[in-house]
């Protein structure tokens, strides 16, 4: 089984051991697609040129996580395609026990879990997350973030996979392009997840956990760490953005009503608590 492995580089941080982690894998036959969007600076691209000159890194234009991660997975030749992170450490069988758990499942969306990475200090046994869930205020939450990784709590199913390492299927993709036209909605930035997790619920597609795929990540905006002025205005029109694509009143995935009263409510604390989010309101 071919993989295909759709990561944007951001700088050099993670780079010594994030890619030495990707060509390790004892699961050989991989695709290694990469692109550094860091106009005019290009780091990453030098970093690899210097380093690692058998990898074909990409660069362009900041098309950010959305655009940046569509253009990756139109070059995609593989059956199975990965959406990754340059924050990333990827052990050894990953690839591997990712290929023989998807070779024995009829579906085609994959979660494996993600623990958190404490670089450079090391890896740690807490969660970072299993995948997404929403509920039916269509409120949007990581499944067991921060939690202590116990076997028993790991659910065998969850909405759709985390956006900083989603797997799924060629097929899959093409349903997508077939259905809406693009994996990634390149309106929004902050949330793009949420949006293809709720996409990936509404096309009929089940989410399965691969319970025994462990991958270490360090997000670089995290649950513990206090929100930018810029990603949380970010995160606010990721708010408005999916109520204004998804919002419908006799939708069945949700209940209108409590996501209607749920995000009046946090609209509201939010513009009262930062008044600079009104500029976001204003946006189209």
């Amino acid at each position: 089984m071919k993989i295909s492995v759709c990561i944007i580089l951001f700088r050099t941080k993670y780079l010594d051991e994030m890619i030495p982690s990707l060509l390790s894998q004892s699961h050989k036959d991989l695709e290694l697609l990469f692109i550094d969007q860091e106009e005019g600076v290009w780091s990453a691209f030098e970093y690899c040129k210097e380093n690692f000159p058998e990898l074909k890194v990409l660069k362009g234009e900041n098309l950010w996580h959305s655009g940046g991660m569509n253009k990756l997975a139109r070059l995609v030749s593989g059956d199975l395609i990965v959406i990754g992170s340059n924050d990333f450490y990827y052990p050894e069988d990953f690839f591997k026990k990712i290929a023989n758990q998807v070779a024995d499942s009829e579906l085609e969306v994959f979660s494996p879990i993600l623990k958190r990475w404490d670089y450079p200090n090391g890896f740690t046994n807490y969660i970072d997350c299993v995948g997404i869930n929403f509920d039916k205020k269509f409120a949007f939450h990581e499944v067991l973030s921060g939690c202590e990784y116990k076997s028993e709590l790991v659910p065998d199913f969850v909405d759709g996979p985390n956006g900083a390492l989603a797997i799924f299927t060629r097929k899959a993709y093409e349903k997508f392009i077939e259905i809406d036209g693009y994996l990634f909605d390149e309106n929004i930035h902050y949330k793009n997840d949420c949006d293809l997790v709720f996409r990936f619920k509404k096309h009929g597609f089940k989410t399965k956990v691969l319970k025994d795929c462990f991958a270490y990540h360090d997000r670089q905006q995290v649950f513990y760490k206090k929100k930018s002025r810029g990603l949380r205005e970010s995160s606010f029109y990721g708010d408005l953005w999916l109520l204004k694509k998804h919002f419908n009143w006799s939708f069945k995935y949700f209940n209108p009503i409590l996501a209607f009263v749920y995000y009046f409510l946090k609209i509201f604390y939010l513009l009262f608590r930062y008044p600079y989010l009104w500029k976001q309101m204003l946006r189209k």
